[in-house]
């Protein structure tokens, strides 16, 4: 009996090592910050109140040129967003700094982007990223955003769990998010009103989205020629699960 005793003793030891040692190894993978983030955040632009008002100025001006009949184009640079997230984020979106996120930065890549921002809580201080492809579909408006390489540090995280998170806290915002999971991941299906009151013209429809480096192109056309003529001029999402002729019922 002794000889059971101990051997059953070891092994529980033995188990509560392990687990202390695959613990320690979790935790300090969370505590991975990617490259480009570490990147991002040690080197602070030179002048973020100046990028900051830029992009402000470049959305007006791309609000301005939508009102217009006929074709419009607007740049935004990732070093202006970068700026916008480190001077306005916290003094517009403060209940994100109350969540427990802040510094959040992006890297703009060619046909993808990265998003990372830093997540403390009593439990947990790691830096949380994705990978995101932003796509036009064959409706016009209805964007596909590919979300994947969801990671607390270097722990991977199904995304399957946020997803209701993710589409409650975008309808807060008037923003209504279908899925269309695939073996890749989820890819959220957002509608662009193509229609507003606040629209000078429309409909409005947007006909191209880019990703080069360190920067997005947008361009579309207002008016009803691009609505009834629609072309995508940029890669176009396959549907996987979704089924637009169901949901037009």
């Amino acid at each position: 009996m002794g000889r059971w005793i101990k051997r059953i003793g070891i092994t529980v030891l033995a188990i509560l090592l392990l687990a202390s040692i695959a613990g320690w190894w979790g935790l300090r993978q969370t505590r991975v910050v990617p490259e480009f983030y570490a990147r991002a955040t040690q080197t602070r632009p030179p002048d973020t109140e100046a990028g900051s008002l830029n992009l402000e100025a470049n959305v007006a001006k791309l609000q301005q040129d939508v009102a217009k009949l006929g074709s419009w184009e607007a740049i935004f640079s990732e070093d202006d967003i970068n700026a916008w997230l480190i001077e306005q984020l916290p003094l517009k979106f403060q209940q994100l700094q109350t969540a427990g996120a802040k510094d959040p930065r992006i890297s703009i890549r060619p046909e993808h982007l990265l998003a990372a921002a830093h997540y403390a809580d009593s439990r947990l201080d790691t830096v949380v990223s994705c990978q995101l492809r932003v796509e036009l579909t064959e409706e016009p408006n209805l964007l596909a955003i590919h979300i994947s390489k969801l990671k607390a540090g270097a722990v991977s995280l199904p995304l399957s769990q946020f997803m209701n998170g993710v589409s409650h806290e975008a309808a807060k915002g008037g923003i209504k998010i279908r899925w269309d999971p695939s073996e890749s991941g989820p890819t959220a299906l957002v509608q662009i009103p193509s229609e507003h009151p606040g629209y000078a013209h429309s409909p409005v429809t947007i006909e191209s989205i880019q990703l080069i480096k360190g920067a997005i192109i947008l361009s579309g056309h207002t008016g009803d020629k691009a609505k009834k003529c629609y072309e995508p001029q940029s890669p176009v999402y396959q549907f996987v699960t979704y089924r637009p002729d169901e949901n037009r019922k």
